[in-house]
């Protein structure tokens, strides 16, 4: 597993991310380039999203690992145990357990049903940004494919430039637009796999490396977040299942009476 670091992300690296959101988020679309076929953003994705094995349905999804949540105000960096569960087709529980790391607290998040709560040492509560961020995430959990089936406009862009979050790939860059936000994807050349994407109009950057593979699908065993051109999470995977039995009685855990 490779070392982690607390990146700075030079400006120019973020000038770069807005004048390709700027450009195709305006348009929608760029000019095809020579040999695209008549959707070749959207075949580039299609052929990511095989090459990471999307294809292979599944039910349930357990990954284990470390979180390391960059710099939090009034906290500095904090590490923690973390496990996040998934049962298709609406059902989630994240843990995040900080007592090993020297903060004696842990923290819960469940999505069930439709119905959306969070537990923190013990005291649980709903919250309306609680249930959209879970709902989000659990309605991306299939990666690109979700993308696919979600997006209404696909495009190719120019590669993004060597820099020093992805210095070590030849990238090709597609992107789609979902409910007016340009998604930026950049898909290594050789092995289709994502190895960046970029959302929420340029501000928020995923870095996916170290790849895994398990049967016929390969997972990011290590992914970086940055906001505002900031390293703030990283998700250090030990384990990822997938269709393994799950009882429903974890997704039930600490639910708050509905008021």
């Amino acid at each position: 597993m490779r070392g982690i670091s607390n990146m700075k992300r030079p400006a120019a690296i973020l000038l770069a991310v807005a004048a390709a959101c700027a450009v195709f988020g305006a348009a929608g679309h760029a000019t095809p380039l020579p040999g695209d076929t008549p959707d070749p953003g959207k075949n580039l994705l299609e052929k990511a999203s095989k090459a990471l094995g999307e294809d292979k349905a599944w039910t349930t999804r357990v990954e284990k690992g470390l979180e390391i949540a960059w710099n939090t105000e009034g906290w500095g960096t904090l590490r923690a145990d973390y496990s996040r569960f998934v049962k298709k087709p609406d059902k989630l529980k994240i843990d995040r357990d900080n007592s090993a790391h020297g903060h004696q607290f842990f923290r819960g998040y469940y999505y069930n049903g439709g119905d959306a709560w969070s537990m923190a040492n013990l005291n649980a509560a709903r919250n309306p940004q609680t249930t959209a961020n879970l709902k989000t995430l659990l309605d991306r959990v299939d990666g690109i494919a979700f993308y696919l089936a979600a997006c209404d406009t696909f495009f190719t862009a120019p590669p993004a430039p060597p820099d020093t979050l992805l210095s070590d790939a030849k990238l090709l860059r597609a992107g789609c637009v979902l409910k007016g936000d340009t998604i930026l994807f950049d898909v290594d050349a050789k092995t289709h796999l994502l190895r960046r994407r970029i959302e929420n109009k340029g501000n928020r950057v995923y870095i996916f490396d170290d790849y895994r593979k398990d049967g016929a699908r390969m997972t990011p065993f290590h992914v970086s977040v940055y906001d505002a051109g900031k390293l703030t999470t990283e998700f250090l995977w030990k384990e990822v299942s997938y269709d393994v039995e799950i009882d429903d009685a974890n997704f039930e855990e600490y639910r708050p009476p509905k008021q």
